[in-house]
């Protein structure tokens, strides 16, 4: 008779992990399509509302039964195992083991594979008792040839003695896996999870809060969530570029309120005239005044150097020389080198709407087939494919396999996006102003948050540049040089790269 697997035994559990609606509103993409229910794509976070369902691919599948993807967790229904994403019937003479080497009846777990009790244990010899194979493979026993037979047990002690494993400060079983109650695997020992602090348990499960997708630790309601903050279970989406303030008042990174909406610290407001500096929105492109985005003044052949719109003949600073018809000297402009950052500070460019090429000249940036401006940044809704570091229009298609371009996000909207997993094959984080971490993109360039890629180093927007990985604030005496080499207080140390 053919064993089944039962996937609705997850039902509850699936809920945590995958956020239910339950019945609430239909979830859509930043696109508007509808997503999250089965044969649909995958909502924001690789989210599916439908318990037993999976996001496989960008689409939501149904999991956890045999045959079927692995759910969260590399969870499976009651009686399978999760092998190769794939769930297996496990326990029976001859099927996979489950987890913890379990095999029914005192089997014996055997490469992988349930030998019966009373049988001869492959390769190993010796009969099969209560999933020992004879004088090896259980606790307290020699190994068998480095492999231990018995449930709940695994080879250490160099590979001569099995000891117990999967409760708490025992030694992981085997792919990883713990089998005590709120238990996690990690570092290779079991280790107690679902409390605040405390590792999220399998399945990205905890009991309270919320697990963080970046770390994969509990955190307490209302605390910060590498996404946004935690309430009701969930890493609500909030402060980061284009989400909804956190508690209706703050954006984080330095960014502005608009509109019920967070623009990132450097990032234009609304109508192109005033950009994001610090959280404070302020007219800019006029001399004297801050650039806009994508380095944009209004002057004609200005320069945007520091951070400030130059008019021609004034000089740009940091070493480079005058500003004329839109270069600082011989880098900048269209068509030239791009200037050079110093330390780890990405190259750049002081023309307006350029930015640094893939052949280290300074082009137009923003538009399809263009590179990225600085920040990842690809007008109207497009897609920066760090792949090919060029921008690709909404619907067009991501490079990789990576599916079509929608509003800033791959995948049809399920990869690249802020808080979404990072896209494969080198596309990365196609949103803008956001970076990988730990495999999911988070907003990164503004005061705090982590630096963006750029080309030939780390970007940081407006009066902020990249320290250990992080956007700290820049120019004044003390502080490090803005992209290495400009003071607005003191002059650039070109040792220690801080204002002096």
């Amino acid at each position: 008779m053919t064993r089944t697997l039962k996937p609705l035994a997850l039902a509850g559990l699936l809920a945590l992990v995958q956020g239910c609606s339950c019945g609430g509103t239909p979830a859509v993409l930043p696109d508007g399509g509808a997503c999250g229910g089965s044969g649909q794509p995958c909502c924001l976070n690789n989210v599916c509302n439908d318990m037993g369902d999976t996001c496989s691919g960008g689409v939501c599948q149904a999991c956890g039964g045999a045959g079927q993807a692995c759910c969260a967790g590399n969870l499976c229904g009651a009686g399978g195992v999760c092998r190769n994403n794939v769930c297996a019937v496990c326990g029976g003479a001859g099927e996979a083991c489950c987890a913890g080497n379990a095999c029914g009846g005192g089997g014996c777990c055997v490469n992988n594979v349930c030998v019966a009790s009373n049988s001869t244990c492959p390769t190993l010899g010796g009969t099969c008792t209560a999933g020992s194979c004879g004088t090896c493979g259980a606790a307290g026993q020699a190994c068998c040839n480095g492999q231990c037979t018995a449930s709940n047990s695994v080879c250490s002690g160099g590979g001569n003695v099995c000891a117990a494993c999967g409760d708490v400060g025992q030694p992981c079983c085997g792919n990883n896996t713990c089998t005590g109650a709120s238990t996690a695997c990690r570092n290779n020992v079991c280790a107690a999870c679902g409390g605040p602090g405390q590792p999220c348990c399998p399945g990205n499960t905890c009991s309270s809060g919320c697990c963080d997708s970046g770390s994969r630790v509990c955190i307490a309601e209302g605390s910060a969530c590498t996404t946004g903050t935690c309430g009701g279970g969930v890493c609500t989406a909030c402060g980061g570029p284009n989400q909804a303030p956190c508690n209706g008042t703050t954006c984080s990174g330095g960014g502005c309120i608009e509109n019920g909406k967070c623009v990132p610290n450097g990032a234009n407001g609304a109508g192109g005239t005033t950009v994001c500096s610090n959280g404070t929105l302020v007219a800019c492109g006029g001399a004297g005044q801050p650039c806009c985005a994508a380095n944009t003044c209004t002057g004609v052949g200005a320069c945007c150097a520091n951070n400030v719109c130059l008019a021609t003949g004034t000089t740009c600073g940091g070493g480079l020389g005058l500003c004329t018809g839109g270069s600082c000297g011989t880098c900048g402009g269209a068509g030239q080198p791009c200037c050079q950052g110093q330390g780890n500070a990405a190259d750049f460019c002081v023309a307006s709407g350029l930015a640094c090429g893939n052949n280290n000249q300074c082009q137009a940036c923003g538009g399809p087939g263009e590179p990225c401006c600085d920040g990842n940044a690809c007008g109207s809704g497009g897609c920066c494919d760090n792949n090919t570091n060029l921008c690709v229009a909404n619907g067009g298609a991501c490079s990789a396999n990576q599916g079509a371009c929608a509003t800033g996000s791959c995948g049809g909207g399920s990869c690249g996006g802020l808080g979404q997993p990072a896209c494969q094959g080198d596309v990365a984080c196609t949103a803008a102003f956001t970076v990988e971490v730990n495999g999911v993109c988070v907003a990164c360039g503004g005061s705090g948050q982590r630096c963006c890629g750029a080309r030939g180093g780390e970007f940081c927007s407006a009066s902020n540049t990249c320290e250990g990985n992080s956007c700290v604030t820049c120019g004044t005496t003390g502080q490090p040089c803005c992209q290495g080499r400009f003071c607005s207080t003191g002059t650039c140390n070109g040792n220690s790269r801080r204002c002096e």
